[in-house]
């Protein structure tokens, strides 16, 4: 998920934060790779898996940890039919569902009596009008940070403002004293399952600000688990399942879920870029592809080091230069045609999608025709291959969650690379 600072928009068609990021005009962007803290980090899988429980929940059913010794894997839970995942994560006494966001690193969540602003009006209206779950009561053990504050304003609008603190958080688990931010003002359409998202991106882009407006980037969730010595190896790893009819998905901190997937995983750089307002540092996890292929034939200016795509869970489509999204939404059956109200490209709900594969470090990975059309509440579908933008040079694409489903991600933090392993198509 990827603030508006980076002109990031919404999709109104999907109801949901799928973005792409946006430069203003004349800015370059430039990136370079980052020294590496250590080789490719070994492949470690739990031995053992405990299920839970199981609940069902309005929207969505629920599920609760699972836990594996060396590494600890959370079952993930599907929202609005699929397009968003969210993971259960206790804040002291509170147990509150987070989305799990690779392309933020805050952690936070609304609490008990935040003031809700109506979207239309402006105006403050009641807490249900911003459709969070479950509210945050801070504990006795939330320890308040004297002057830092929160404020973020998203893709579509929303914003979230609060301020910092120390809490103890669980996660699969896993409890580790850690700096959050609560939330006491928001503006807000959620779908009355989470309160708040859980970010696992890097410090450089936490949203800490003094009383002079001054960032003061601190460590996320992540990176305090890893410094605390409370996981073994210095990488989590993402699966998003297709099939939502049981978990729909996990996330695995210092190790990667017991789930059959392909055991070759290919390894590319993460990637430094200079993003004005932020420091030179690692932020988001970027990478160069190879290349994309529609039905076999290499798209041109669709990979390469001039071109970078962040891997977000937080994101529901793809987002790829414009010249390869029109490519590979010509070649649906019928053709995608893009839709500049919605913002999106649609296509019929019964089209036949290409043969589409994202290449990265030498090998393909094909992408299940599945995850290539979206469909809407309202019988209309939508290509998950979107317009990123045109200017190679002035945009940051994205690698979301239509993507995400056809591989295990690994997140090899201490080796500043990203490592793939398809699953089964």
């Amino acid at each position: 998920m990827l603030f508006s600072s980076l002109k990031a928009i919404a999709i109104f068609l999907l109801g949901t934060e799928a973005r792409y990021i946006k430069r203003s005009d004349g800015l370059t962007i430039r990136s370079r790779y980052p020294v590496a803290k250590q080789p490719l980090s070994d492949i470690v899988a739990g031995p053992v898996t405990l299920p839970l429980r199981k609940i069902q929940s309005r929207d969505s059913a629920l599920y609760s940890f699972v836990t594996v010794p060396n590494g600890t894997t959370i079952s993930i839970d599907a929202l609005r039919g699929g397009t968003e995942f969210s993971a259960q994560v206790v804040l002291g006494d509170s147990t509150v569902e987070l989305l799990v966001d690779t392309g933020s690193s805050d952690t936070w969540a609304v609490q008990t009596g935040f003031t809700c602003t109506d979207f239309q009006t402006g105006v403050p209206t009641s807490e249900a009008v911003c459709g969070f779950g479950p509210v945050y009561t801070p504990s006795s053990t939330f320890k308040r940070i004297p002057n830092e504050t929160l404020s973020i304003e998203y893709g579509d609008h929303e914003t979230a403002h609060g301020v910092f603190g120390t809490e103890k958080v669980t996660v699969g688990g896993i409890t580790v004293d850690q700096q959050i931010a609560v939330v006491t003002e928001a503006m807000w359409s959620g779908d009355r399952v989470t309160s708040g998202i859980i970010g696992l991106a890097y410090p450089a882009i936490t949203e800490a600000f003094s009383r002079n407006h001054t960032r003061t980037p601190y460590d996320p969730i992540f990176t305090s688990m890893f410094k605390a010595k409370l996981i073994s190896n210095n990488y989590f790893s993402l699966i998003i399942e297709r099939n939502i009819s049981g978990p729909a998905g996990y996330l695995s901190f210092g190790g990667v879920p017991p789930i059959a997937f392909t055991q070759n995983f290919t390894a590319t750089p993460i990637m430094i870029t200079t993003i004005p307002g932020y420091p030179k540092a690692v932020d988001f996890y970027t990478i160069n592809i190879d290349r994309m292929q529609v039905n076999g034939k290499p798209i041109p200016t669709s990979g390469g080091s001039a071109i970078e795509y962040i891997i977000d869970s937080g994101t529901t489509l793809n987002y790829i230069p414009s010249s390869v999204a029109k490519a590979i939404n010509a070649a649906y059956e019928p053709p995608a045609k893009y839709s500049a109200a919605g913002g999106a490209y649609v296509v019929p709900c019964n089209a036949m999608p290409p043969a589409v594969s994202v290449d990265i470090g030498g090998t393909a990975f094909p992408i299940n025709p599945l995850d290539m059309i979206i469909q809407m509440a309202n019988d209309t579908c939508v290509s998950t291959w979107n317009d990123g933008g045109p200017s190679i040079s002035h945009d940051l694409y994205i690698l979301g969650d239509a993507f995400m489903k056809n591989v295990v991600s690994l997140f090899d933090v201490g080796a500043a690379s990203m490592q793939f392993a398809g699953r089964e198509f």
